[in-house]
């Protein structure tokens, strides 16, 4: 049996694109995150430790400019970037919890939608 948990984060930023030499203006969404957390070693988790943790991960982009930040400099802040940064990230601090980050979800409307695996 496969079990997980599933954590729902809203990031409320801002970005421009520059797909197929066309630049968009700037414009805001609410990225609705969902995380789905497997347990290595132990049969609950702390759900007010790790909605602090990943929470405290989720503000650094809170109403910023992505374009802006130093983890974008690199690549074009869409939806899928920033989807595969936070899965990098988010792996990372997980493991270190003894936790495993099976998949993510990341909407920047309610029909577009981009999932990630592990």
């Amino acid at each position: 049996m496969e079990c997980s948990y599933k954590f729902k984060f809203y990031i409320n930023a801002r970005h421009s694109v520059n797909l197929g030499g066309n630049q968009s203006d700037i414009h805001p969404h609410t990225w609705e995150t969902v995380i789905y957390i497997a347990v290595k070693s132990q049969n609950y988790i702390n759900f007010t430790k790790m909605e602090k943790m990943l929470e405290a991960y989720f503000h650094q982009y809170e109403g910023k400019y992505l374009n802006d930040l130093k983890c974008f400099k690199e690549s074009i802040p869409t939806m899928e970037n920033i989807g595969r940064k936070i899965f990098v990230d988010i792996s990372n601090v997980l493991e270190s919890n003894n936790l495993i980050l099976n998949s993510i979800e990341i909407s920047e409307n309610p029909t577009r939608t981009y999932i990630i695996k592990k």
